[in-house]
């Protein structure tokens, strides 16, 4: 045998013995696209840094005098400007913190200068947090790009850099870059809660809750999700997240959280809202793919209306990329722009269609053939999406070999409230290639999940703590404004389902249409006494209308040529849907706004508005209530009681 002969089955035998001696592994129930020319596309980079290269460790450095950071981005095409200020400004005087910058600097070539000494002179007037020997500093990069003699926006990039003054100069240490932000407050466990936080090295990290004591984390690393045990439900406690690094010690200041009120009582306030993804007007508006200037707003509005979390609709992002550090990249700016809420209060999000992590295939047409990012378990948008957040974690079991469900699909308990949240984007593909690739269309609900919400609705109807029911799925039952085409409606064509591959190597499709699904889900909506209302986005308006059994919403029996799609000029109501039911669409949190469109349903919305929003709800001893309330709190709907339309019945 010949020596190349002989290597060739050396190899072959090698791959033989790694095949057979590996553990089992599922068959991917996706096929990607084959053709000529079809490839994957490599990942984009969402913008000219990576996430790790503009963090505290990698960019700042002492000067030789001490006095100042020397800023190194690394990459000379870069230029642009660096805005400073206290990250936490004035925290004696106010729980809602956040930054103030007070400085800019000029970037040239990925380098510049930021003097610090001035937050210590006294013969300054910056050291508004009065500093000693210590302190943080919020910055944002504002960039553009060289591309030979053109300069390319590449956008907004916020941190924060903690440092220590000592006799050798003021030098960067161990930096928390994200949170604290404080999660799990729910009335399930209203005894415990969790409060996570993210350095820019690796550390050790804990929590102090003052006159409480001191709770750390399970392990040095760079995420920490400590929790904080024996507290009393509807108590306020003050607190301060600690990471350690070395011998250096970062601080927050103290901050305050609520707990939970005890299962069933009163009262209750929190504030409802979805799609915060960028728009157009430049700055931040378009910040990383967040409309930072809306969602702010938005946020600080609900904290001054009482808001105890936030339950959010999806499309925090603008998503829809292949790079799992772009994706990342952007829930983080979501998270930085809500950032004040967050210190004291929750946020429970759904999953959005722009909350998109996928392979992408080039096939001739501008964006190509997306499919959910695999391996399902690490890099899928449903795995990546439960990374960013903090969720309860009792979702349904995935069919084996197909995304996790956990922490975006969940439910909990606030008071008298169960909240539902489903997940309306899962395991999605570009839908024009399902029916040869697999993957599941917008608005489509896979079995063992529609199984889940339907229990999750026997539970809670038969819980004597229970009051109320509100759930959560981002793509609209009945669009007006924007999704007609697809949502769960898809222009009435119930061929629109789920497809995968079958062990025998066949594409097969999920039995249910997308009307199947959406039908069966309102009618046990509908008939379950206690839900209230249904939360969607997607659209970037709102509207509000009462379902019925005499809303024109499209059966089966509207096909009148049987083939699969409804007959425009017939679409009937569904006698299954017993009790009216509240159906509200809030997608104003800064993404492009649409305008109204004619449906179906359309005679039965009683509210629309384009303008951004946030819905609050109040829950006392006799009523659940709405409000609508614009960014900068005008009232724009109200409803006093959302049960009374099932009274009325």
């Amino acid at each position: 045998m010949k020596p190349a002969a002989r290597v060739l089955l050396s190899l072959f035998l090698i791959v033989l013995v790694v095949v057979y001696s590996a553990p089992a592994q599922l068959r991917l129930p996706v096929k990607p696209p084959a053709g000529t020319g079809i490839s994957l596309r490599g990942e984009r980079a969402l913008a000219a840094l990576q996430w790790a290269q503009f963090q505290p460790q990698e960019m700042f450095r002492p000067d030789q005098k001490g006095d100042a950071f020397l800023i190194d981005l690394h990459d000379s095409t870069l230029f642009g400007k660096l805005h400073a200020g206290p990250a936490f400004f004035d925290p004696t005087h106010s729980d809602y913190l956040e930054p103030r910058y007070r400085q800019t600097v000029e970037i040239e070539g990925g380098k510049g200068i930021l003097p610090v000494r001035p937050y210590f002179d006294p013969a300054q007037v910056m050291n508004a947090n009065n500093w000693t020997d210590a302190g943080v500093l919020a910055y944002r990069l504002d960039l553009v790009q060289m591309k030979g003699t053109k300069p390319v926006l590449a956008g907004y990039f916020d941190s924060r850099v903690w440092f220590r003054v000592s006799p050798g100069g003021i030098r960067p240490i161990v930096s928390i870059i994200e949170g604290p932000t404080v999660g799990l407050i729910v009335s399930d466990h209203p005894d415990w809660i969790v409060i996570a936080g993210e350095t820019d090295r690796p550390s050790s990290a804990s929590v102090e809750v003052e006159g409480h004591g001191k709770f750390e984390s399970t392990s040095p690393g760079l995420r920490h999700e400590i929790v904080i045990k024996r507290l009393t439900p509807s108590h306020k406690y003050r607190y301060r997240f600690l990471a350690v690094s070395g011998g250096d010690t970062a601080a927050t200041p103290w901050i305050g959280f609520r707990t939970a009120p005890g299962k069933g009582n009163v009262p209750v306030c929190f504030a409802y809202g979805g799609d915060a993804r960028a728009a157009a007007g430049g700055g931040d508006f378009s910040a990383l793919g967040v409309n930072r200037r809306v969602l702010g707003n938005l946020a600080a509005v609900a904290y001054r209306m009482g808001a105890e979390f936030f339950l959010f609709g999806g499309d925090v992002m603008s998503g829809h990329t292949n790079s799992p550090d772009g994706y990342r990249f952007q829930s983080k700016a979501f998270k930085q722009g809500i950032a004040p809420f967050v210190h004291s209060r929750p946020i429970y999000s759904a999953m959005g269609n722009h909350e998109a992590l996928l392979h992408i295939f080039d096939d001739g047409s501008k964006y190509g053939t997306g499919m959910d990012r695999w391996p399902y378990d690490s890099v899928s948008s449903e795995a990546v999406f439960a990374q960013e957040f903090i969720h309860p974690m009792n979702a349904p079991s995935p069919i084996p070999g197909f995304p996790p469900y956990s922490e975006n699909v969940f439910s909990f308990h606030y008071g008298p409230i169960k909240i539902i949240v489903f997940n309306t984007n899962y395991w999605w593909s570009s839908h024009n290639r399902i029916p040869e690739c697999g993957g599941s269309p917008e608005g489509y609900l896979l079995p063992n999940q529609l199984v889940w919400i339907e229990n999750e609705l026997d539970d809670g109807q038969a819980d004597p703590l229970v009051k109320y029911i509100i759930l959560l799925g981002h793509e609209p039952s009945f669009p007006g404004g924007g999704h007609l085409g697809d949502a769960m409606w898809h222009n009435g064509d119930n061929n629109v389902r789920a497809y995968r591959l079958s062990e025998k190597g066949v594409m097969v499709p999920f039995t249910q249409g997308i009307l199947d699904v959406r039908n069966r889900l309102w009618g046990k909506i509908a008939q379950t006494p206690k839900v209230a209302v249904v939360f969607a986005s997607d659209e970037h308006n709102y509207h509000r209308m009462l379902i019925t059994d005499t809303t024109r919403v499209g059966i089966l029996a509207d096909d009148l040529n049987g083939n699969g799609k409804l007959d425009d000029g017939r679409i009937s109501p569904d006698p299954a849907f017993a009790f009216p039911t509240w159906f509200v669409i809030s997608g104003g949190a800064g993404a492009p706004y649409y305008t109204r469109q004619e449906a179906p349903w359309s005679k039965s919305v009683v509210c629309f508005t384009p303008l951004a929003h946030a819905v609050m709800i109040r829950a006392d001893a006799g009523r659940l209530s709405l409000q609508v309330v614009s960014e900068h709190g005008q009232v724009l709907d109200e409803v006093p009681d959302l049960m009374q339309a099932k009274r009325l019945r």
